[in-house]
């Protein structure tokens, strides 16, 4: 019986053939000329990758150089010299090959996304952080889990338009308070690693107290920031609905479609202009700050 290193190895090994074989057909497809565009991004240097995001100046590639790029990125999978292995690698952009190829990409491409969540399966046998950790870091040094698990993206029919943007939202959501109270409940035992017992319970019995001397007419709701991140709006040729997608822009998307979309490239964060939202409803201060849990007042 292999043991799960053993199978983890293994399965990293097809996953590597398979990304072999996938690079093979899109280098014999750029025998011809391949439009192909790639925006790189600015590494993110070990010990900044908690900074605010204020900037972000946005390089870019065109043809040859952004189909070698594409190639690399997929394969980007180990911690790079002096940069953060918390702030994981994105390579935007875009690899558009003949029509006529789909037929050997659709399964490549199904293998390459089925052998990730099979990697992944096998990463989360080992039971607990730090058993994880160890799994993944003596079996395959270096490795960076989130860019192995990342699927690539071949567009399922073609697109008309691809407009390429930064993500910069929160997510909100309604908390349920009878739900939060059970959890903080529960919660009371588990003292995270480096924090006392007493301590905890302190901190967990205030927070169950806040919650509920709450009046009834005031309701919770989770708001938590996600980093900025560049994602793509893929519009369909079909008429079909809806007709437009966003995906995430992590790795360049791959089109098999005989004329290139409209394509707007991926400018620097900020944009110059910001499209204007509406005034958030949650105004008061968070009333649980380590779970980002805010009153609401509808």
């Amino acid at each position: 019986m292999f043991t799960l290193a053993a199978r983890l190895r293994h399965t990293f090994s097809e996953l590597e053939s398979a990304l072999a074989a996938l690079s093979e057909v899109i280098t014999q497809a750029a025998g011809a000329p391949l439009q192909a565009g790639c925006f790189p991004l600015p590494d993110v240097a070990t010990g900044q990758e908690h900074e605010p995001v204020t900037h972000i100046r946005v390089a870019r590639l065109d043809g040859g150089e952004a189909v070698a790029a594409a190639l690399d990125g997929y394969r980007q999978w180990y911690i790079r010299p002096d940069c953060s292995a918390k702030a994981s690698f994105r390579l935007p952009g875009y690899l558009l090959l003949p029509a006529a190829c789909r037929q050997q990409l659709d399964p490549l491409v199904a293998e390459i996304n089925r052998l990730k969540l099979q990697f992944r399966a096998q990463v989360q046998e080992a039971e607990g952080r730090d058993k994880k950790f160890t799994l993944v870091h003596d079996t395959l040094p270096g490795l960076v889990t989130l860019q192995v698990y990342r699927q690539l993206v071949l567009l399922p029919r073609p697109a008309s338009r691809l407009g390429f943007t930064w993500a910069n939202k929160q997510i909100i959501q309604k908390i349920d308070k009878d739900q939060l109270v059970g959890q903080l409940t529960e919660s009371r035992q588990k003292p995270p690693p480096l924090v006392d017992a007493r301590t905890w319970l302190q901190c967990v019995d205030r927070e169950i107290y806040d919650v509920k001397r709450l009046p009834p007419g005031v309701e919770l709701r989770l708001r938590r920031p996600v980093k900025t991140h560049p994602m793509v709006n893929v519009r369909w040729c079909e008429e079909i609905k809806p007709r437009q997608q966003q995906v995430k822009a992590h790795l360049p998307l791959i089109l098999c479609q005989d004329e290139l979309p409209a394509v707007t490239p991926l400018g620097d964060y900020p944009p110059a202009t910001i499209r204007k939202r509406r005034e958030a409803s949650i105004t008061e201060g968070p009333l649980i700050p380590r779970l980002h849990i805010y009153p609401y007042r509808p």
